[in-house]
């Protein structure tokens, strides 16, 4: 029998931002991935967190994975276990909204660790 991975808490992004994770060091692993991946963490996520306000990026998102997702501009604070999961425009157009395709995006999976580092 196959062993399912549940993630407690799957966030949404769309960049990394380095002052949510309070920790003095830590270690952030991240992979360039697919929308398909993405969709799947989210399938065994218990819980989806979306900080995303981009509005032609949630409405994206909202279709690809058949989810009602609003936009936010709630401030994101890391949690030990959260998988973040960024997705980010490849070339930003300032000041125009435009509607997003899936080739218009980049995605990421990151990790955060606590670890120990001399600089």
């Amino acid at each position: 029998m196959m062993e399912i991975k549940l993630f407690p808490r799957t966030i949404l992004l769309n960049a990394l931002p380095l002052n949510s994770i309070k920790y003095t060091y830590f270690n952030v692993y991240c992979r360039r991935t697919s929308l398909q991946s993405i969709v799947d963490i989210i399938k065994h996520s218990l819980k989806l967190e979306n900080y995303i306000r981009h509005e032609s990026t949630v409405r994206f998102l909202s279709r690809a994975l058949n989810l009602e997702i609003k936009p936010s501009s709630e401030t994101y604070e890391y949690r030990d276990g959260d998988v973040l999961t960024i997705i980010t425009l490849k070339k930003p157009i300032r000041g125009q909204e435009v509607e997003v395709r899936e080739e218009d995006l980049d995605y990421f999976i990151c990790l955060v660790g606590q670890g120990v580092q001399h600089i």
